[in-house]
């Protein structure tokens, strides 16, 4: 029996084992153009990919609320929390019981950032630094 090699524009190898008539048929199965072979036959090869639809584009309204460790901190801002002297370990203990679970580590950048910002300040308590509301 004939043996046919095919090779398929996208790189596909197929092999056609066969009589000389069946070899025929297979290959003007490849070689019919594109638009009449989508509509005879359902094979994966031939389809066109589908494309994905792209995400819609903000609008510009207003702007992306956030949820990271700051806007936590400023949340214990707003509940008057840091009225008191509060150490890294209250805070991130305070976060614990609101379900924001962050290591020390985690906390301790939003903190300085927001005495920088002037949202809070900071004091010294022998080796370690204590957090207030600024003023």
């Amino acid at each position: 029996m004939p043996i046919a090699n095919i090779e398929l524009p996208d790189g596909t190898k197929v092999t056609v084992d066969g009589s000389p008539e069946e070899i025929a048929r297979v290959l003007s199965l490849y070689h019919q153009p594109r638009a009449a072979s989508q509509s005879s036959r359902p094979d994966h090869a031939t389809q066109t990919p589908i494309k994905k639809p792209r995400k819609a584009r903000r609008s510009g309204a207003g702007p992306r609320s956030r949820k990271g460790a700051i806007q936590h901190i400023r949340v214990l801002i707003a509940d008057k929390f840091f009225d008191e002297r509060q150490t890294l370990a209250a805070v991130r203990v305070k976060l614990e019981e609101h379900g924001h679970i962050y290591s020390q580590n985690q906390i301790s950048t939003p903190l300085r950032r927001l005495v920088l910002r002037r949202e809070l300040r900071r004091l010294r308590d022998g080796k370690n630094w204590i957090y207030v509301i600024a003023r």
